[in-house]
């Protein structure tokens, strides 16, 4: 059984971001702004994706 991916992308700047949310960035594959990444769509992706939400476009890929 496939699991479904995410389509997630850096909309906004991590400069004067929390520690916390730069790791989940980082975590989560993002590099830089407009950065694109598909990840697995699983619960500790989920609790990454939710605290740093305001800075993302995510997309069902």
């Amino acid at each position: 059984m496939a699991s479904k991916e995410l389509e997630i992308t850096l909309t906004k700047s991590l400069i004067g971001r929390l520690k916390s949310h730069k790791a989940c960035a980082r975590g989560l594959g993002l590099l830089r702004t407009h950065h694109t990444v598909k990840v697995q769509d699983t619960p500790e992706n989920r609790g990454m994706i939710n605290k740093i939400s305001y800075m993302l476009n995510i997309e069902e890929a």
